[in-house]
């Protein structure tokens, strides 16, 4: 026995460095039990700034910043497999949910092997690539304490979007669209996509707010009023239709000791909110600035105030029957003090289109947001749109069920398939474009993920008690307001959202005690034998994304030259470039439509040709390629070509009226090619196609009776333009008065009044009178004297009759 050897036997070390690997776990939950420290810290840090930062770039919706993304997660993902192997383990995927989420990206780029266009489909392949990757990282890195800290980078990211909503609506900051009409769009430049970003973090600050001290509460209080503000003055009717159930939900299912705290806390937040965006919106539209931040100011002091009270009674009460009911009391006076303040302003107006008489409601609810309340109903153009489209969705699924279009597949093809003429690169239905990108298949497996999520989060919930219970169920019920909102709507397009939803997935993944997501380290000489063909695999997948990136991003930056050179007017140094960018990224086809274009203007139709075929090749669908292909045809003297591409690009987007329009001239001008030419009886049979024009159209306007109240401008429709070329038709047909009739027609508008005139002109000398010609060929001339000069040429070609 020593006595100074037992005081130092229990004295703790003095510095870090006289630590054991063992008591730095101890003191830091945050590290693993195993591996390389340092390559967790970095993996684990880069992780959180992965979830953070994109809401801040546009959504991550444009492809470039996706890709700039996407590199970030393969270096994480690098890191965080060296790490794995630190700790002598080397599994990849572990359990179905694992499988599943792989899946997906497999079926997405099986699905691009033949896509409606390639560029897309890729671009969709690198986004659920990043997806994954994401759910990969948040799981293997994730726990019960390191979800925390995921959470909060999520959580934060939805503050600070919110946070530039209020600020870009009082010209603090500028975001391009992040203030229209009384709405708040904010960094992801769409309304209702703000809605369910900021719907489910808040969510997720309701688990923050009930797991932290009374003094936290307050940081946490304020962010989540900021969040429910921001959500009721995006004016998102399906948010407001989806979001309050699953609010209801959370409450019911929080565990009974924070039920009443958290119900509380949301019913003060509400009121803060509602008291804060009567003034705030518009008084920022009104530009009174100062104002605006006056009434947000006012909803702060209401929830601030509201948890200053129930923190106070927390302290002063010991009972906790008293606590509580003291608590439902204070809440019940701050709703009545919330109502009787709003009851002071003025009612909104029902809307033309309702009935519903002034009452509490209309005093109570904002004006801006009562409006958008009360036009919630089927009836809606928004809603009958989006009934449509995903009508015409499975009707594309019909026609390629299995792997369906390929990524980007609707936004390819849609026109096709369309009911009537409409423009939305979007089904506003995530799982229905799911199933036309990758057919039933993809479906099937997209649905399987959530099924597995769902039984996941509940599992994890019914396992735990109090508040173990907290955060499967916010992870479940955010996630799900995700799920749920993204039937109506393409919030699941905006990279940010879905970097969300994956990130919850893979929370729960990390949770999941049936297939523990870090392994048992393999003993050394197990371990030996795998871990050269583990890391050299891993490698060359790693290095396979990294050149994928790598290479559209050349591509990308080749665009830039070629843009500078075009501004100076260098087609070939344009050329050049583009030549470039298509070497480095042989999936785009604008490239080689531009390349196209630029070998026309330089009268190259030989190379003109040989890119549009390219382009045409990479987006078959495509009518601005369609149209350029044909016109490539026509200058290489392949007129029958030219029309049956015409034609191809009049099947592909039948409802949209300047595709008839050029495949009317395509028509006139192949006839008037085969009558210069003797080929007699190819003219008629154009000349014939040109005078049908009007008879076709009509009997396709016949279907679109059902739809006549959602037919977009631009849509199909007899215009100036198709009278005009089925006038010209039914001239060299000799059928004079139709032609005449049809001239007229196209003459009363100024914008074709020109060229109809001058048809006139030829019809006129063809019936011999001569005057009337010479009348109409003057005034053609001082409106375009080269269209004028076209006369001589066109009066000397002799019609069919004669």
């Amino acid at each position: 026995y020593h006595p100074v050897a037992k005081y130092k036997k229990k004295s703790r070390p003095t510095s870090r460095s006289a630590l054991t690997k063992k008591q730095i776990v101890a003191l830091n939950p945050l590290l693993p039990a195993g591996g390389n420290q340092f390559l967790f810290s970095v993996a684990f840090a880069g992780t959180v700034l992965l979830l953070f930062y994109p809401p801040f770039f546009r959504g991550l919706f444009i492809p470039v910043e996706q890709r700039w993304t996407l590199l970030l997660a393969i270096v994480l993902f690098f890191i965080t497999y060296l790490w794995k192997l630190s700790c002598r383990e080397v599994t990849f995927l572990k359990g179905p949910l694992d499988y599943t989420a792989a899946a997906l990206v497999v079926v997405y780029i099986l699905a691009a092997l033949k896509p409606a266009s390639q560029s897309l489909a890729v671009a969709e392949v690198a986004k659920v690539l990043l997806y994954f990757l994401v759910y990969w990282l948040v799981a293997r890195l994730g726990g019960e304490e390191r979800n925390t800290y995921f959470i909060h980078a999520l959580y934060l990211a939805t503050v600070g979007t919110a946070l530039a909503a209020l600020l870009t609506a009082t010209e603090l900051i500028y975001i391009k669209d992040g203030f229209l009409g009384g709405r708040f769009y904010s960094t992801l430049q769409y309304p209702n996509a703000l809605a369910s970003y900021v719907g489910a973090g808040l969510i997720l600050g309701f688990y923050l707010w009930a797991k932290a001290g009374q003094n936290y509460r307050y940081l946490y209080g304020a962010a989540n009023y900021l969040l429910l503000m921001v959500y009721l003055g995006s004016g998102s009717r399906g948010a407001y239709l989806l979001f309050p159930p699953l609010l209801v939900l959370f409450c019911i299912l929080t565990p009974k000791s924070y039920r009443k705290e958290v119900t509380i806390h949301l019913i003060i937040c509400l009121v803060a909110a509602l008291a804060a965006n009567v003034g705030f919106i518009p008084n920022a539209v009104a530009k009174s600035y100062f104002a605006a931040w006056g009434w947000f100011g006012l909803g702060l002091i209401v929830a601030l105030g509201g948890q200053y009270l129930l923190l106070l009674v927390s302290r002063l009460l010991a009972s906790p029957r008293a606590v509580k009911a003291l608590a439902a009391f204070v809440a019940v006076v701050l709703l009545l003090a919330g109502g009787l303040f709003l009851a002071s302003q003025p009612a909104v107006q029902p809307t033309a289109n309702s009935d519903q008489p002034e009452g509490i409601l209309n005093r109570i609810i904002p004006p801006q947001i009562m409006s958008r309340l009360q036009s919630i109903n089927l009836a809606t153009s928004s809603s009958q749109h989006r009934l449509y489209w995903t009508e015409d969705a499975l009707k594309m699924v019909k026609d390629r069920p299995l792997l369906g279009f390929g990524g980007g597949g609707w936004e390819a093809a849609y026109r096709q398939y369309q009911s009537y003429f409409y423009n939305s690169t979007q089904v506003h239905n995530h799982y229905a474009q799911v199933a036309v990108e990758t057919g039933l298949l993809g479906f099937t497996v997209l649905a399987t993920i959530w099924l597995l999520f769902l039984f996941c989060i509940g599992r994890c919930y019914s396992r735990n008690q109090g508040q173990g219970r907290l955060l499967p169920l916010a992870v479940g019920i955010a996630a799900l307001y995700l799920g749920v909102h993204a039937v109506i709507d393409f919030n699941l397009a905006l990279g940010a959202i879905s970097i969300l939803l994956w990130a919850c997935f893979g929370m729960a993944r990390s949770l999941d005690t049936r297939y523990p997501v870090t392994m048992p380290a393999l003993s050394p000489r197990v371990f030996k034998q795998k871990q050269v063909a583990y890391f050299t695999a891993i490698t060359l997948a790693c290095l396979v994304m990294f050149v994928f990136c790598i290479s559209y991003l050349l591509g990308v930056s080749c665009t830039y030259r070629a843009a500078a050179a075009l501004q100076h007017n260098n087609l070939e140094a344009t050329a050049v470039s583009l030549a470039e960018a298509s070497r480095y990224d042989p999936f785009t086809a604008s490239y080689h439509y531009d390349l196209a274009g630029i070998y026309l203007n330089l009268g190259d139709a030989d190379n003109a040709l040989k890119y549009a075929l390219a382009a045409s090749n990479r987006e078959p669908y495509n009518v601005s390629i369609l149209t350029r292909l044909a016109e490539a045809y026509w200058q290489c003297g392949q007129i029958e070509q030219a029309v049956a591409t015409m034609e191809r690009a009049r099947d592909a987007s039948p409802w949209v009226a300047g595709i008839w329009e050029n495949l009317g001239q395509t028509y006139t001008a192949a006839g008037i090619h085969y009558l210069k030419t003797g080929q007699e009886e190819n003219a008629r049979q154009m000349f014939m196609l040109a005078a049908d024009l009007t008879a076709e159209i009509e009997a396709r306007l016949v279907a679109l009776e059902k739809y006549k109240n959602l037919h977009q401008s631009g849509g199909l429709e007899l215009t100036p333009l198709i009278y005009l070329r089925q006038a010209i038709g039914q001239y060299f047909l000799g059928q004079y008065e139709n032609a005449a009739a049809n001239l007229n027609l196209a003459a009363a508008d100024p914008a074709v009044k020109a060229e109809a005139q001058l048809w006139q002109a030829v019809l006129a000398f063809q019936e011999g009178n001569e005057a009337q010609a010479e009348q109409l060929l003057a005034e053609v001339a001082e409106i375009n004297s080269d269209l004028a000069a076209h006369y001589v040429d066109y009066k000397s070609i002799t019609p069919l009759n004669n």
